[in-house]
């Protein structure tokens, strides 16, 4: 007897936890360094994404950003207007 299901199974997006934060928001680096050089670097390198693409490269979570915003490390900008 022959098997005819199909199993084949698509990939499932993990969903990104905003904690809260505006997902459109531009993560924008203050020029305040960080005394940790991974974190410095971090600033830097996310530097200009929206908040949803930088949680989306999971070098960063919700409670960092909050904490870089909260330290002066960070802004959010509004978008610009198409």
């Amino acid at each position: 007897m022959k098997n005819t299901t199909n199993t084949s199974t698509t990939p499932v997006a993990k969903p990104i936890n905003s904690g809260g934060l505006n997902l459109n928001r531009i993560y924008t680096a203050t020029g305040k360094l960080a005394r940790a050089t991974h974190n410095a670097a971090r600033h830097k390198s996310l530097n200009g994404l929206t908040v949803k693409a930088a949680l989306a490269t999971r070098l960063v979570n919700a409670t960092d950003i909050k904490y870089d915003l909260a330290k002066g490390f960070i802004t959010l900008k509004k978008p610009p207007k198409k």
